[in-house]
């Protein structure tokens, strides 16, 4: 296997998110390897500097600018400069932009699909026309995969599925002492966007309130403005502030799984959730839309799945969750870590980069 070969990394920001997470775990294992990861982004917000500065990644910040013709020339200049191996792009304007560039500059290009498409829109028409000059296509879920397969046949033979990466010994249950009270508490992550469906959450809790369950949520992700006030507006509106309350992100996220007797992602739709896969390696029981790869994740048995657009559902599964025993928490979350030890793999991952970079 050659060695020590640069890799160009792109991705919009350092954001608190979970392509961010991907990406450098992918760079990380790239660096263990032996080789030279180095991670560009082109919007200023930095929650993960740290991170990275912490495992010697070397991280080129270029500056935000709105003309597309000058961020395209920044792009131009950085791969001249950098003269990289191997190009990966986490983001989709990034994939766009240097697809354009791969047509006049030889490198090697992967682009990643990260996220759900639930239709093609003239963007997506265009972005699926650019990656005719990309090397790889590489979704992170199986039903991205499908959906390419089905709906852009050209790009099926350059389209590879390699599901995030999970390290199973960074999130592991840990012997935390459980409440044993009937109040439930429930724990989420996701950024406050309409994709996270907080709407309709909010209106299953008042319906849940309604019915007496005892039940407490901890909301932390990045507040989007104006749909992060909206969602305020409506838990004061049905005094749920007793049971709901949105939080900053946070960043060792492996510490505060355990605190919690379930964690809950209500969106309406997702790439590959990584949340839910590390919920799961932590031993917690998990409540989620029946979406993209969530039911691959937690099995076809698993009756904590939810219709995402059906409010009544939502309030059902949550109900159910709330009368469960800590008996039958305890057996579900040992079923989920074993599940997550199972499906995924450092090794694995890196490897099925490693083999598309032809490294």
């Amino acid at each position: 296997m050659s060695s020590g070969k640069k890799i160009l990394c792109f991705i919009e920001s350092l954001e608190a998110g979970g392509a961010q997470r991907q990406l450098i775990s992918l760079a990380s294992l790239l660096k263990d390897e032996g080789h030279h990861p180095v991670i560009v982004t082109y919007y200023p917000n930095s929650f993960y500097a740290d991170t990275l500065s912490s495992l010697g990644i070397e991280h080129i910040f270029l500056e935000k600018s709105f003309s597309s013709f000058r961020r395209l020339a920044a792009f131009r200049r950085v791969l001249k400069s950098q003269a990289p191996y191997c190009v990966v792009s986490f983001e989709e304007t990034a994939s766009m932009y240097l697809c354009f560039l791969r047509m006049f500059m030889k490198f090697k290009l992967i682009v990643s699909e990260r996220n759900a498409t639930l239709k093609i829109g003239a963007i997506e028409r265009l972005r699926f026309q650019l990656y005719r000059v990309a090397d790889k296509v590489v979704c992170n879920s199986m039903s991205k995969s499908k959906f390419i397969e089905d709906n852009v046949p050209h790009l099926s033979s350059k389209t590879h599925t390699i599901i995030n990466y999970l390290d199973t010994e960074r999130f592991k249950p840990l012997q935390l002492p459980r409440q044993t009270s009937s109040l439930r508490r429930l724990l989420v992550l996701a950024r406050v966007v309409p994709q996270k469906n907080v709407e309709r959450f909010i209106e299953a809790l008042r319906l849940l309130k309604a019915d007496g369950c005892r039940l407490s949520v901890d909301w932390h992700g990045q507040p989007i403005e104006p749909y992060h006030t909206k969602c305020q507006e409506l838990i004061s509106k049905y005094q749920l502030d007793d049971i709901l309350k949105i939080n900053p992100p946070i960043s060792d996220v492996e510490e505060v799984y355990n605190k919690y007797d379930g964690f809950c992602l209500p969106s309406i739709y997702e790439g590959f959730p990584n949340v839910v896969g590390e919920a799961m390696s932590c031993g917690v029981p998990v409540l989620c839309g029946d979406v993209c790869d969530n039911k691959f994740l937690l099995g076809e048995e698993s009756n904590l799945l939810f219709n995402p657009y059906d409010i009544n559902d939502m309030k059902d599964k949550l109900e159910l969750f709330c009368n469960l025993s800590n008996e039958q928490l305890q057996e579900i979350g040992k079923n989920n870590r074993k599940r997550a030890v199972k499906i995924f793999s450092s090794a694995i991952f890196v490897k099925e980069y490693l083999n598309l970079m032809e490294l």
